[in-house]
């Protein structure tokens, strides 16, 4: 049985040292196929506790919506314009939705997602044309 065990462990070590060799694995230091100078996302977002994520997933969700709304209002897609800094989702989060439970919260992402995807076409082609998505 310890024999079964160490090989699984061995196959399980190898096929993660492997994939990540061949570039599977994600980094946290990404670089992006455009607008390389993205504002990053407020330390205190990245560091919210794995019991939190919620709450960093429903300002994403913000934080993308508001930028395709810029996008869709102005007819640019220039990198500040899809990317502008967090200060707004951030101040729209903890006057909307600091108080929600979890459960509120994802829902809460959800009609922010729906909301994304109802404008995402238009403005990703706005974008392409620009070189921007």
């Amino acid at each position: 049985m310890k024999i079964c065990n160490l090989l699984l462990l061995a196959a399980i070590s190898f096929s993660s040292a492997t994939a990540f060799a061949q570039g599977l694995v994600p980094a946290m230091d990404s670089e992006y196929e455009f607008c390389q100078k993205r504002p990053p996302e407020p330390e205190w977002v990245q560091n919210l506790h794995v019991r939190e994520s919620y709450k960093r997933l429903l300002i994403q969700s913000i934080y993308r919506l508001e930028g395709y709304q810029r996008v869709a209002a102005s007819g640019d897609c220039r990198c500040e314009t899809l990317f502008p800094p967090w200060s707004s989702a951030v101040q729209h989060y903890n006057d909307n939705f600091l108080h929600l439970e979890q459960f509120e919260a994802m829902q809460t992402r959800r009609d922010f997602q729906d909301q994304g995807s109802a404008l995402r076409r238009s403005v990703q082609e706005l974008c392409e044309a620009e070189g921007n998505w």
